[in-house]
């Protein structure tokens, strides 16, 4: 990877658990419209990633996005906005983590995760 690109993996908080609370109770319709809230968020959070920031997208998929971006952005920030924009859109929170590799991103996604959820993680805890 590039010294000057970051990778940022995003993962929607807890969607499996309010897809299967709803097909636990029997609920396709539900389901499927919160299923649909989702992608929609997604699919609005890679076209701006893409035109606003010139993010190069690896994946767009369930409740994931992964793209790499420039070192140079003040990129917490902007990651901030789209994760209040994904709240807005399903109920839900969203967090990411950024590193300099993949591995570095996916490790700061797991500490965002069990740290309390809804949050950007860089690893090593600072932005790069």
């Amino acid at each position: 990877m590039s010294d000057n690109l970051l990778v940022c993996v995003g993962d929607g908080d807890s969607i499996g658990n309010v897809i299967e609370f709803h097909l636990l109770s029997g609920n396709l319709e539900e389901a499927k419209k919160f299923s649909s809230k989702v992608k929609s968020a997604l699919e609005d959070m890679a076209i701006l990633a893409k035109s606003e920031i010139k993010a190069s997208l690896v994946y767009a998929a369930g409740d994931d996005i992964c793209f790499t971006v420039s070192s140079e952005l003040e990129i917490r920030h902007i990651l901030t906005s789209y994760c209040e924009s994904f709240l807005k859109k399903t109920g839900k929170t969203m967090s990411f983590g950024v590193g300099r590799t993949s591995v570095e991103a996916l490790i700061s996604l797991r500490t965002a995760k069990v740290s309390g959820k809804g949050r950007v993680v860089f690893f090593g805890g600072r932005q790069h």
